[in-house]
């Protein structure tokens, strides 16, 4: 939404302060990170991009290390109309909920005046104001209606996550209405939302969703279980959803419309506890039809398990065991069987958590990454005082689809099928994880983690008879936040 919209809504804001009682809070966070070897292999220069490999590109043809700064920022009015409305909404600037330390300043150029002007940095003024969510919330005897642009959460959030969470960049986003029914222990929410497609407004040409979810809650048992069934449907000259594929040798990646899709997802949650310990599994299997995968139509299947378990040992000390199954792609035209989890839903500091082909490419993001083709085990506990948290953790990963030579195989970081020369490695490797967090009041917090990778073999594959030697990898992350 763009800055003229922004002042209005802005405006309308600071007309109601008056009568009406707000709530303001957000976050507001900053982290810098590195990540040594972002590229996981022995080498400095790049083989170009023969198809299948898992080689990363290089910014400008050189550097192996990834350093940048980020930020995160969310504002959250929460207007009190009366005792049945309630109006709620979330601002922000740039893609992901923030944007990048240093985006659209640089040196100002006039003329031949460049050198002089150097000292000085100005500022281009090109970051947007971004209304991420926009709705009413209406209250009855028997219901709530949230009506407009709001956030959703299922189960673990493997795939519906509200990104509630400091740190959660992304959240999953209804534009529409959901309609919440409490029966005892019951929780019924049927929706209809619809999204629209580029700039036209003709009868046919937007993305609908719709469907409902079905949860029992007991307290008096410590379980709940529940069901979310939903359909997307995209016509064929919806435009907003691209399918993206490389080229093969040239590295170009390509975009097209996604055309006429029919998906529906069952999603299936359990949660139990037993004293001071407690589980929870969620099954998430998407069917239906994906448009120009492979060709019109085609065939999606596609299913993951997750499993995440803790146990309180005591007030300071908790151990936990997560486990996950993501299905990848084996290349087939037949079907398309990819499964990709929520990107804020992530296990590990360095695996699966960024988009590393970004660090080269200006006009990726570097948090557009989701866990799939995975196969995954995380050993994990926690110490907690007062105002501090140390985390530590082991992952253990491996690809669910590789290459087997002389048949069809997909590659996962590129978007491409591809015939396979020579055979892949399963091995993702193992990471060693570590963080903490110091409370310095309330509201605010200061930490830092660190994630060392024992790169498996599955990143050295190039699908040619020279294998690239993969190399270890590590991040350091700092950061600091406050929340109001």
């Amino acid at each position: 939404m763009n800055k003229s919209i922004f002042l209005v809504f802005a405006f309308v804001l600071s007309s109601v302060t008056y009568s009406l009682p707000i709530d303001w809070h957000g976050t507001l966070g900053f982290d810098t990170n590195i990540i040594d070897g972002y590229r996981r292999v022995d080498t400095n220069t790049f083989s170009g991009s023969t198809d299948g490999t898992q080689e990363i590109e290089l910014p400008n043809g050189q550097g192996v290390n990834g350093n940048w700064q980020s930020y995160i920022f969310r504002l959250q009015p929460n207007i009190v109309i009366n005792d049945s409305a309630t109006v709620k909404a979330e601002l922000s600037s740039g893609y992901g909920r923030g944007g990048f330390i240093g985006d659209n300043s640089g040196q100002s150029k006039k003329g031949g005046f460049s050198n002089q002007l150097y000292p000085y940095n100005f500022n281009s003024g090109d970051d947007a104001v971004v209304v991420n969510q926009l709705y009413a919330e209406l209250y009855s005897d028997t219901s709530t209606y949230v009506i407009g642009r709001h956030p959703q959460h299922f189960g673990l959030g493997a795939v519906v996550n509200s990104g509630e969470d400091i740190w959660d960049r992304f959240f999953y986003l209804r534009d529409g209405i959901t309609v919440k029914v409490k029966l005892g222990n019951f929780k019924i929410e049927p929706y209809w939302t619809r999204v629209s497609q580029g700039s036209s407004l003709t009868k046919g040409t937007r993305v609908k969703d719709y469907g409902a979810s079905l949860i029992y809650d007991s307290i008096e048992r410590d379980m709940a279980f529940g069901i979310l069934y939903s359909k997307k449907q995209t016509t064929q000259s919806s435009a907003g959803y691209e399918t993206t594929a490389n080229t093969g040798a040239s590295g170009a990646d390509t975009s097209a419309s996604l055309g006429a899709t029919d998906v529906k997802m069952t999603d299936i949650y359990f949660k139990k506890s037993f004293g001071n310990l407690d589980f929870g599994v969620e099954v998430p299997i998407l069917s239906g039809e994906v448009g120009n995968v492979f060709q019109a139509n085609t065939p999606y299947k596609a299913q993951a398990i997750v499993f995440e378990s803790n146990y309180k040992a005591s007030n300071s000390w908790s151990f936990g065991i997560d486990a996950g199954k993501v299905n990848g792609d084996d290349g087939s035209a037949a079907s398309y069987d990819a499964m990709y989890l929520n990107p804020n839903y992530q296990v590990a500091n360095l695996l699966f958590r960024y988009n590393l082909r970004a660090i080269a490419d200006g006009n990726a993001n570097v948090y557009d990454s989701y866990i799939n083709n995975a196969t995954y085990l995380k050993i994990r506990s926690k110490y907690s005082t007062e105002k501090w948290r140390w985390d530590m953790a082991f992952i253990w990963a491996k690809a669910d689809q590789v290459a087997k030579a002389g048949k069809l195989a997909y590659n996962h970081l590129r978007n491409e099928s591809f015939t396979a020369n020579f055979d892949q490695q399963d091995d993702l490797g193992m990471e060693l994880d570590t963080g903490f967090e110091y409370k310095w009041n309330s509201e605010i917090s200061v930490g830092g983690n660190v994630g060392y990778l024992f790169t498996g073999e599955y990143f050295g594959y190039t699908n040619t008879a020279t294998q690239n030697t993969v190399d270890n990898s590590y991040i350091i992350q700092l950061r600091t936040a406050i929340n109001f």
